[in-house]
């Protein structure tokens, strides 16, 4: 009796182990997989985040594959590279991976004046993090031919409201700011464009005035020589610098380092985003330290914490910037999505889903609720907040608002003030 027991034991042993192999290999070979749609900055100025989305998504892939796929089906990722966020790659990738089959398109960013229209023609679901009121606004204005598009992030006039917090910044660092004047660098690119004009319409209303103003050209700026010397004369308080290029941004700073530290004043630097991408510090160095900046999608705690842990042992480097995190936060939007509705191909119902349904993150407090309107996640403390970062000993450092704050604010070191 105790021979057949033990039989038995090992007979369903095997048979458990027979099914679990034959349902991992059904999952790798026999099954058809869903494909995925990944349209990337993977070249050009933006190429160091376009790297942090695919090795997101690569990861993401791998680790819901690992669990058993979506609906028992395993996924395949299909990237494009869109360049330097160009329109005539933008349409041919989207062209390409409609031609490929795919049942999702998902990115980091591609550009606000293109990729609603471009993916939006077609009836996959397209998730994206371009944090821009052009890819928004068509959502609004017409939400029966764009019902599909989401921006899971806040659009980028949350960078021009939530910077006005920047003059409230002195009395934290423990000093007084010696003037309410402002100077503002934008370069000629609407993402930049929309929130600097937001600003400036706020400080100017908080009787803040702006004595330096200058457009430039996106990329390719190598002498901000005599946009310092303005500075140096007029001596505003805040410095605000809106432009998207990294190699525009840490050439300001070295050569403000250059000018500064050997004559110093009491000034803070403010950048948009584009410290984020991580091209930045590796071109500037420790002339950083002492810049503030914001993002509108930040994972952090210690979920995230993990995953950095697994993504540093899959590819032996750290987490570059927001979208190494924040853009699995949509694939997760989407997997959630999919399960509960039960089939990938129910475009309109999954969509209806991610309308209807907040996402709670898996990697950080943050909820994202879409906007009904525009279908972007809503921005505020206790849905989507607005992370401010300094840069301290040439790493970045979250210092606002309380919930994830990990360091306290501290004076630049070209101040006069230190």
């Amino acid at each position: 009796m105790l021979v057949k027991s033990r039989k038995l034991k090992i007979l369903l042993t095997f048979l458990i182990f027979s099914i679990g192999c034959l349902f991992i290999s059904g999952l790798a070979a026999g099954v058809e997989p869903i494909k995925i749609g990944a349209p990337l900055p993977l070249t050009g100025f933006c190429a160091s985040d376009g790297e942090d989305m695919l090795r997101a998504l690569q990861m993401g892939v791998e680790e819901i594959n690992a669990q058993g796929g979506v609906l028992g089906r395993p996924l395949e990722l299909i990237t494009g590279d869109i360049g330097n966020l160009e329109a005539e790659k933008i349409s041919a990738v989207g062209e390409m991976l409609i031609g490929r089959g795919v049942d999702l398109m998902i990115s980091g960013y591609t550009d606000g004046g293109v990729d609603t229209m471009v993916f939006g023609q077609y009836d996959v679901p397209y998730i994206h993090g371009d944090t821009m009121l052009l890819s928004t606004q068509p959502v609004m204005e017409n939400p029966e031919k764009y019902w599909n598009v989401f921006q899971f992030d806040p659009n980028e006039t949350s960078y021009g409201y939530d910077a006005v917090k920047l003059f409230g910044i002195p009395e934290k660092m423990g000093y007084e700011a010696p003037n309410k004047k402002v100077a503002i660098i934008v370069a000629d690119y609407v993402y930049n464009i929309e929130a600097q004009e937001i600003f400036e319409k706020k400080a100017i209303a908080q009787d803040y005035e702006v004595v330096v103003k200058e457009l430039v050209t996106l990329g390719g700026n190598l002498e901000w020589g005599p946009i310092l010397a303005k500075i140096a004369k007029k001596k505003p308080a805040f410095v605000t610098f809106w432009d998207l290029d990294p190699a525009d941004a840490a050439r300001f700073m070295l050569q403000w380092k250059d000018r500064f530290m050997a004559n110093p004043m009491d000034t803070l630097v403010f950048m948009q985003y584009t410290p984020n991408i991580p091209e930045f510090l590796d071109l500037v160095g420790d002339a950083a330290d002492g810049v503030l900046w914001v993002v509108n999608m930040k994972p952090y705690g210690p979920d995230y914490e993990a995953y950095e842990a697994r993504w540093m042992k899959k590819f032996g480097a750290p987490v570059g910037g927001a979208y190494g995190g924040y853009l699995r936060e949509g694939l997760e939007i989407w997997r959630e999505a999919v399960e509960r509705v039960g089939d990938v191909k129910k475009y309109r119902e999954i969509c209806t889903n991610i309308k209807e349904y907040p996402y709670q993150c898996k990697y950080s407090n943050n909820l994202i609720v879409f906007d009904p309107h525009y279908q972007c996640a809503i921005q505020g403390e206790g849905l989507t907040p607005v992370v401010w970062h300094q840069i301290q000993n040439g790493k970045h450092y979250m210092v606002a608002p309380e919930i994830c704050k990990e360091a306290e604010m501290e004076l630049p070191p070209w101040m006069e003030s230190k």
